[in-house]
């Protein structure tokens, strides 16, 4: 970590915890990240969600049950093997997602609000450099670009 990066990424990762714990109690972090994971990949087995999530398969069973039984996720067969199965999300699950991250974007919106006139043109100017960490965050979730240690 560059010293001259660290406080930007210290202070983006507290702000990060502030909408976090504000966000209503609904679903685990565990559960929301897994949804995350289905939206952002589409289908994928048991075991591989395991992995992704880094935890154990008897707990990403109980976990897929729990999203299958509120209807925020599915269990379907690969097309193109019909004994694998695939645990997809569902429309409910696309919109329990919306739904909490307009939740945390209203926490930080708030926040904004309060700031003067310079601070917030100084957030405005950094939302290219934000959006793109959002990129390579995506793409080192993705497994494209390894993180950087």
């Amino acid at each position: 970590m560059s010293t001259r990066t660290a406080p930007v990424g210290e202070a983006l990762f507290a702000l990060a915890a502030v909408a976090i714990r504000r966000r209503p109690r609904t679903l685990s972090l565990t559960a929301v990240s897994v949804l995350s994971t289905l939206e952002r990949t589409g289908p994928r087995r048991l075991t591989d969600l395991a992995v992704s999530e880094e935890v154990t398969q008897p707990s990403m069973t109980a976990l897929v049950t729990q999203l299958v039984g509120l209807g925020l996720a599915e269990r379907r067969r690969d097309p193109a093997d019909a004994r694998v199965v695939l645990v997809a999300g569902t429309e409910a699950g696309s919109r329990q997602l919306r739904e909490m991250r307009s939740a945390g974007a209203l926490t930080v919106t708030e926040l904004i609000d309060k700031l003067d006139d310079h601070d917030t043109a100084a957030l405005d100017a950094a939302l290219p450099a934000l959006l793109r960490l959002m990129e390579l965050a995506d793409e080192s979730q993705d497994g494209r670009t390894p993180p950087k240690r």
